[in-house]
């Protein structure tokens, strides 16, 4: 069998064994193994040179004094937004304001359209004409023509009976509200009494009164008894 002659470390000095048997390393030879071992080069990453026109990331430190930066250009980005939205918003609920869907509108909406079936729905016989003017200033032309044809076609029937009613709202809802437009759902109870029932009759019914917006008012367009 062929033999190997391996020739010794110069950098290894028989003398410097210790006594366990290992070899002390000379601080050339340190460094040179420093320099060959993976453990002691640079990262990929670090080598890498950045691509021509690319500006670098830059360090951490410098990427955090940057983030003030952009938090105040996102800031300022959205209070633009804000301050467009609220012009926007706000003019068109200044320039409509009449027709926002509010819960003071809708009370004034149920207020008015209360009033008018009660007002529409009590009546007597010594003085027909007593709410016909009031009526008549919380109804649209059009609809207070119509209430005086029925008032003249009562008016009569009315008299002969001696007939008098008074009425009151037992609910009342807002079905729907916008464009100027609003509708309006009533339970009325009226009690009437006249020559043929003297004591007097309740009666229950369903009302539903229809108010459009003009002149910055509520006006009665259309009743309707269910």
């Amino acid at each position: 069998m062929a033999t190997e002659t391996i020739d010794a470390d110069p950098a290894i000095d028989a003398d410097a064994v210790d006594s366990d048997g290992a070899a002390d390393v000379a601080p050339e030879t340190k460094v040179e193994v420093k320099r060959r071992s993976p453990a002691g080069r640079a990262p990929a990453a670090a080598r890498r040179k950045p691509a021509p026109g690319r500006r670098p990331a830059g360090t951490a430190e410098q990427q955090i004094r940057r983030l003030p930066r952009l938090g105040a250009l996102v800031l300022a980005a959205a209070a633009a937004v804000l301050i467009g939205a609220t012009g926007f918003f706000g003019y068109h609920y200044f320039a409509g304001g009449e027709t926002v869907d509010t819960a003071a509108t809708r009370g004034e909406v149920v207020r008015i359209a209360n009033d008018y079936a009660v007002k529409l729905s009590s009546f007597d016989y010594r003085d027909l004409n007593k709410n016909r003017e009031v009526i008549a200033a919380m109804s649209t032309e059009d609809f207070g023509k119509k209430y005086d044809e029925m008032v003249k076609a009562l008016t009569e029937i009315v008299a002969n009976g001696k007939g008098v009613a008074t009425a009151t709202v037992t609910n009342s809802a807002v079905e729907s509200l916008s464009d100027g437009k609003a509708t309006v759902i009533l339970f009325v109870n009226q009690k009437a009494r006249n020559v043929v029932a003297p004591d007097g009759k309740s009666q229950p019914y369903r009302m539903v009164v229809k108010l459009v917006r003009a002149d910055g008012r509520w006006l009665v367009d259309d009743v309707q008894t269910v």
